[in-house]
C-alpha cells in the first residue's frame, strides 16, 4: 500500500517535471492582426493550471489560446511516454483503452472521406499527428495509399510495433514536398499545434486541387456536457495540474475555426459538433442514452457539442479565377 506522503511526492515530482519545462509567450490573436490577448481567469481555472502557464482571450473574435506554453523543445519532452502516452501525470491516463474505443470511428471516417471524394482506386492519404497509427493502420487495411507524420518517437515505435506501420518524423515533412493528396486527416491534432493558421495554410498547398481537409479538434469546455457537469457540480473541469492541462495550444469554437479555415483558404464543407459514430447509443447504457441525446440535441439548437468536425475542400483553379474575375466585374 502506498502512503498519502508518498503519492504526494510522485505528483510533486512529475508536476515539477512539467513546470520546468521551457516555455514561450504568445501576446496577439492568431485570428485578429495587432490584437492582444487578454488573461481569461475563468479558463485557467478550468485547466487547473499553475505558474508560469496562463490562457489568454482575444477580446475581438474570442479566441482562447495557452500563454506562456511550452516551447517547440518543451513540447517535445511533453509527448514523450514518462509525461503523456503512460506516466503518472500522463492524461488521458488509460491512453491505449481510449485508441481502441475509436477504431471503428476512424474506419467510418475514412468510409465518409471516400464517398465524398467519389474517385475510383486508392485515395492517397495523409494522416497528419498520426499518434500510434490505428488511422493510417485502418486506411491501408481498407486499399488506400495512407501514411502518416508523428512528432512523438514514442508512438512512431508504438506504431511500428502494435500496428505494423512505419511514421515519418515531423523532420521528413520538407522531403513530402513535391508530393498532393486527395484528403489531409487531422483528429484532434490542430489544437496542439504552436500556429495551427499557418499548417492549415501548408495543408491547402499539399492537397490536391478540390482535395479535402478532415479536421477534428475539441470544443474543450465550451460545451453542454460540460456546462451541464459545472452546473451540477460533478465536473465540466480538470481535477489535478497534469499533462492535459498544458498539451492544448488554442481552444477552438465553432466560428473561430471557421475563421481560421477561411483564412487558409478552404471552403467549409460541413461543421457538426456532435458525430454519432462517436458517441455511440451501444452498448445500451442509461447513459449511453443520455449522452447521445444531449450532445446530439446541444449540436441543433446552437452548437453546443463537445467536438468540431470539420470537413473542407481546396477550392480548384477554376473557382479562384471565377471568384478573381467577379471581383475585377
Amino acid at each position: 500500500m502506498v502512503e498519502v506522503g508518498s503519492v504526494q511526492s510522485m505528483n510533486s515530482s512529475w508536476q515539477s517535471r512539467l513546470c520546468e519545462l521551457p516555455v514561450e509567450s504568445v501576446r496577439n490573436c492568431l485570428l485578429c492582426d495587432g490584437v492582444r490577448g487578454t488573461t481569461d481567469f475563468r479558463w485557467r481555472k478550468y485547466l487547473n493550471l499553475v505558474p508560469p502557464f496562463d490562457v489568454l482571450r482575444c477580446p475581438v473574435c474570442a479566441l482562447r489560446w495557452l500563454s506562456p506554453r511550452p516551447s517547440a523543445e518543451g513540447y517535445a519532452l511533453l509527448y514523450t511516454d514518462a509525461m503523456y502516452f503512460g506516466g503518472d501525470g500522463a492524461s488521458p491516463a488509460d491512453y491505449a483503452s481510449s485508441v481502441k474505443a475509436r477504431v471503428d470511428y476512424m474506419r467510418a471516417r475514412i468510409g465518409r472521406i471516400q464517398r465524398i471524394i467519389n474517385k475510383r482506386g486508392p485515395l492517397s492519404i495523409l494522416d497528419y499527428g498520426a499518434a500510434t497509427g490505428d488511422f493510417v493502420r485502418a486506411g491501408l487495411d481498407q486499399g488506400h495509399d495512407c501514411v502518416g507524420v508523428e512528432l512523438s518517437d514514442d508512438a512512431r515505435a508504438v506504431a511500428e510495433q502494435k500496428n505494423g506501420v512505419t511514421l515519418l518524423s515531423v523532420d521528413c515533412v520538407e522531403s513530402m514536398a513535391d508530393l498532393r493528396f486527395d484528403a489531409i486527416h487531422m483528429n484532434h491534432v490542430l489544437e496542439h499545434m504552436p500556429d495551427p493558421l499557418a499548417h492549415a495554410r501548408w495543408c491547402a498547398g499539399a492537397l490536391k486541387p478540390e482535395g479535402i481537409l478532415i479536421l477534428e479538434v475539441p470544443q474543450q469546455f465550451d460545451n453542454d456536457l460540460d456546462r451541464l457537469r459545472r452546473g451540477l457540480r460533478v465536473g465540466g473541469r480538470l481535477q489535478r495540474f497534469d499533462a492535459y492541462s498544458l498539451h492544448h495550444t488554442y481552444f477552438f469554437t465553432p466560428p473561430t475555426f471557421k475563421t481560421l479555415l477561411a483564412k487558409a483558404g478552404f471552403n467549409v464543407l460541413s461543421l457538426s459538433t456532435f458525430n454519432s459514430d462517436k458517441t455511440p447509443l451501444w452498448p445500451l447504457s442509461a447513459k449511453n442514452y443520455v449522452l447521445r441525446a444531449l450532445l446530439g440535441t446541444a449540436d441543433r439548437l446552437h452548437a453546443g457539442g463537445n467536438i468540431i468536425e470539420v470537413f473542407a475542400q481546396r477550392p480548384s483553379a477554376s473557382y479562384h479565377r471565377a471568384v478573381d474575375e467577379f471581383k475585377a466585374s
